[in-house]
């Protein structure tokens, strides 16, 4: 299923609406998944990993891609199971950053998540990371625990964020 939404651009001209196309990730989007997961994350998913997601065999991991002009800008991946769903991987290009398509995508990521029956929804956070902080707030994450050295590159902190019940 291929869902459009439309976000502003300021272009040196001024004002133009252009279409953001989600969609689920194919196998011939990940060399830019990747790019965007090195530019992202200092302990970045591999090649494997992403292959491992796509698998048909993995019924319960999801991949959802941000397309803006027929390029992949920004991506996520979500695991359900039995209603509970963990939100491992979310990026967007930094090249493509503080234009909303975060929020859009995060947007569209919920409203899947909803539709497939998900309600308790949870991701870990950087505890420095007060920009991601913001956007998951925005839409109802809360602060449910704190994960103690929980990222293995420098033993920082995680937020553990929630949605206790994403149907109300």
């Amino acid at each position: 299923m291929t869902r459009y939404y439309y976000i502003q651009s300021k272009r040196m001209t001024g004002s133009l609406t252009t279409t953001l196309i989600f969609r689920s990730m194919e196998i011939t989007d990940l060399p830019v998944a990747l790019r965007i997961e090195r530019q992202s994350f200092a302990t970045p998913w591999s090649k494997t990993t992403f292959r491992q997601a796509l698998s048909e065999k993995h019924t319960h991991s999801h991949l959802l891609v941000a397309v803006l002009e027929e390029t992949v800008v920004a991506y996520a991946h979500f695991i359900l199971i039995t209603g509970d769903v963990h939100i491992t991987n979310f990026a967007v290009d930094l090249a493509y950053r503080r234009r909303g398509i975060g929020k859009a995508l995060l947007k569209e990521t919920l409203d899947r998540i909803k539709k497939m029956g998900g309600e308790l929804v949870f991701l870990e956070v950087r505890v420095s990371n007060l920009a991601a902080q913001n956007l998951y707030r925005q839409f109802g994450f809360q602060i449910h625990s704190i994960r103690k050295k929980y990222y293995s590159d420098n033993g920082e902190d995680a937020y553990l964020l929630w949605i206790p019940e994403l149907s109300n």
